[in-house]
């Protein structure tokens, strides 16, 4: 009798949908994973590496150990063009001047004389620097719960209330809306203590003025009944408007005594201020059931449902909302890239939503980047130029920011007590830093990626396959071991491993080294792709596939797999 033939089981499509913790594995087509974790899905829906966090400033303080966090990262646009980055962290304000290696913190002084009087004031007491940061008519204004907005007019900080323009709306005590914006040629406010479900609008161009000229203010509780404002956005030209439990969407914003109610959404509202993102002609949000999207809401005159862009991990994402902190809570949606990323510190974990390309639902494509203990970003900003900044997690780099790029995590460290000059500092291979005169030394670490597919019939669930081997074919990866595990029959416990290294060859760079005209290249790593073979063993009628190894350099890529298997039984 001849040999049966060995039958190639083609893997592809393998996890091109990205994660699916909603439905059961075992019911799920091969496109989608059971595991995603510090990965992402490029262009072809091909399973890669994601970047690393590179810490690229100093630590706040004298030492590299700081108890400060970087809550909030804003950009100022200055009327000459000028981009400037502040940070809150715990009582203060700092600029992060982005010119030196590593960055530098200059601690912020808020003005002890009204703006253009000599009259003294005294500055409030700053509790935390979870601040929304707000641009406005080329002034920079900060907002957030239980403190008076604060304001940078170009050449000094001042309470909102030391300005010149202040005036206090009327009927209230203590002015400390917990959020702002501004558009429509004026600032509008929301969540003020006192009360907290009315929407305030300054005089035109004068965000300070709330009780004169052309200022007002939209009680809401005629429209949506007793709700809390929680942040305002602009879309579509229209002004949307986000309470806890609802959302009111009004036309005409550019006349507020004749706005026009668009729309009121009741039932959903805003779980996180700082999770509401711009994304082309949509803006999504973290509500109580997940990551939705405004976008059919106003396309069809409010006709058409909310959309659910996180279904495919709902309950799983419902679980960390319930549970986690939500002015912890922080997303950003990084046009260097098409993602958005939604960061739970307390839980140690970051969801990354690829808008590049939608599933056949049209949601978008979700991957996991998950953290050591208490290493996960606090804050996120994607600047003009695509750069996403991250205020950095673990507990001995709180106080520093660090940068979503290349692939190794990266830490920052004073060195400055042991090579305390210059000569000594970069001889030991350090970088010195000459505005501060500090020695700081950087550390590579790695990070593991891994996945798992789901279960995986090959179209036969009832034939058995006798495995015989596994064939990959990888971009990238230099100096990668990779753990490679098949599971069994739905059975966890009944596995089998191998393990492979990669070093794909070619050359190290695109082009350059130090023998080339081009001098030496600083581009990524351009590896040809590889071929990889692993022996398999056993019998299953269903298999899952997972897929482990740390990231120390190089970006890996999976362009395909293949397993090799005889046909068993019928069973």
């Amino acid at each position: 009798m001849p040999a049966e033939p060995l039958n190639p089981l083609i893997l592809n499509d393998t996890g091109r949908y990205g994660l699916n913790t909603q439905a059961s594995p075992a019911a799920l087509p091969p496109q989608w994973l059971a595991k995603a974790d510090n990965i992402i899905l490029d262009e072809q829906g091909r399973i890669s590496s994601r970047k690393g966090i590179q810490q690229v400033s100093e630590n706040i303080g004298s030492t590299s150990a700081n108890a400060d966090i970087v809550k909030s990262i804003g950009e100022y646009f200055a009327e000459n063009g000028i981009k400037t980055l502040y940070c809150g962290i715990d009582d203060s304000i700092y600029k992060l001047d982005t010119t030196t290696t590593p960055y530098i913190f200059t601690q912020q002084t808020f003005s002890t004389v009204k703006e253009g009087t000599a009259t003294s004031v005294t500055p409030q007491t700053i509790t935390d620097g979870n601040w929304q940061w707000v641009n406005f008519n080329h002034e920079f204004y900060g907002f957030q719960s239980g403190h008076m907005p604060i304001n940078y007019n170009g050449s000094g900080w001042f309470d909102m209330n030391h300005t010149s323009t202040w005036t206090i709306p009327a009927g209230i005590t203590t002015f400390d809306p917990s959020c702002g914006m501004g558009k429509f040629g004026r600032m509008w406010v929301g969540g003020i203590s006192e009360d907290p479900g009315t929407l305030y609008y300054s005089d035109t161009l004068i965000a300070e003025d709330y009780n004169g000229g052309a200022s007002g203010k939209i009680d809401l509780s005629t429209v949506w009944g007793s709700d809390s404002i929680v942040h305002i956005a602009e879309f579509s030209d229209k002004m949307v408007i986000f309470g806890t439990e609802n959302i009111v969407i009004y036309s005409n914003p550019w006349d507020p005594d004749n706005m026009v109610l668009f729309d009121l959404i009741t039932g959903v509202g805003l779980k996180a201020r700082d999770s509401v993102a711009q994304i082309g002609n949509d803006i999504v949000f973290l509500s109580a059931s997940g990551l939705r999207s405004l976008e059919r809401i106003v396309a069809t005159d409010g006709k058409m449902p909310l959309m659910m862009l996180s279904k495919n991990i709902r309950d799983e994402l419902e679980q960390h909302i319930l549970s986690s902190d939500m002015e912890q809570c922080k997303a950003q949606f990084c046009l260097c890239g098409g993602f958005y990323l939604l960061a739970f510190p307390d839980r140690d974990l970051m969801y990354y939503f690829d808008f590049t390309i939608r599933n056949p639902d049209q949601t978008p494509r979700v991957t996991k980047f998950v953290f050591d203990t208490s290493e996960c970003p606090r804050s996120l900003l994607s600047t003009i130029d695509g750069t996403m900044y991250m205020g950095m997690g673990s507990p001995t780099k709180y106080g520093s920011v660090a940068i979503y790029r290349n692939y190794w995590d990266q830490y920052k460290t004073d060195e400055t007590s042991t090579y305390g000059t210059e000569e000594t500092c970069e001889a030991a291979g350090h970088t010195w830093e000459s505005t501060n005169s500090k020695c700081w030394s950087t550390t590579d670490v790695p990070y593991q990626a891994e996945f798992s597919t789901v279960w995986l019939d090959f179209g036969n669930p009832s034939i058995t396959k006798i495995l015989k081997r596994f064939f990959g074919v990888i971009v990238g990866g230099q100096n990668m071991d990779v753990d490679f595990i098949w599971y069994r029959d739905y059975n966890v416990d009944t596995q089998g491993s191998a393990s492979f290294s990669l070093n794909p060859g070619g050359t190290q760079y695109i082009y350059g080294n130090t023998a080339s005209i081009f001098g030496v290249a600083t581009f990524t790593s351009g590896f040809r792709p590889a071929e990889y073979k692993l022996p398999l063993s056993k019998a299953a009628k269903v298999v899952q596939i997972e897929m482990k190894g740390r990231i120390k350099g190089y970006k890996a890529s999976l362009q395909s797999m293949m397993l090799l298997a005889k046909q068993g039984k019928i069973r």
